[in-house]
């Protein structure tokens, strides 16, 4: 069997690749940032008086709300990458029927496991940084399905707004 000898450029350029790969496995899937301020609203006040939504129904638009969320078992998964019914704890659905295209801000009362889709597609999120689960994703005109999983409460909060 003959052996290979690799040059010292070939070596060079392994290295580099070895490096970058070992440096990127520490990075997490989703990078968190910081994320804008929305005006007029403080990240996390939920308090007042909040429509409350149950699984399945639909929201007339973005706003802040409470999503009264089913066992998981129980819940139909409308689209995405994971139309399945859910595993544990408590999940649900939600449909808001009008969003004006652009950049908004998302906000959850709890760590859920939360998907954005549009026109049967997955939209991508940013997790922010902070003490509170917040997100940021960019919307085109039209409808949105909010799909909750993973919640260790029947109900959360929802403040989902546009910057």
């Amino acid at each position: 069997m003959k052996q290979r000898v690799l040059s010292r450029s070939s070596r060079r350029r392994l290295a580099l690749l070895l490096a970058l790969s070992a440096s990127s496995a520490a990075l997490p899937a989703a990078a968190q940032q910081a994320c804008p301020s929305v005006e007029g609203a403080v990240e996390g006040d939920f308090t007042g008086a909040n429509a409350t939504f149950q699984s399945g129904q639909e929201a007339p638009r973005e706003g802040i709300f409470s999503l009264a969320l089913q066992p998981a078992g129980t819940v139909d998964y409308l689209a995405g990458a994971r139309r399945v019914k859910g595993d544990g704890g408590y999940g649900g659905v939600l449909v808001l029927r009008t969003v004006l295209k652009g950049r908004y801000r998302l906000f959850l009362s709890n760590p859920v496991e939360i998907e954005l889709i549009q026109n049967y597609l997955p939209l991508s999120l940013t997790e922010c940084r902070g003490e509170q689960s917040s997100y940021l994703v960019t919307i085109g005109e039209g409808k949105v399905v909010l799909q909750v999983r993973g919640a260790v409460v029947p109900l959360i909060d929802i403040a989902f707004l546009k910057i």
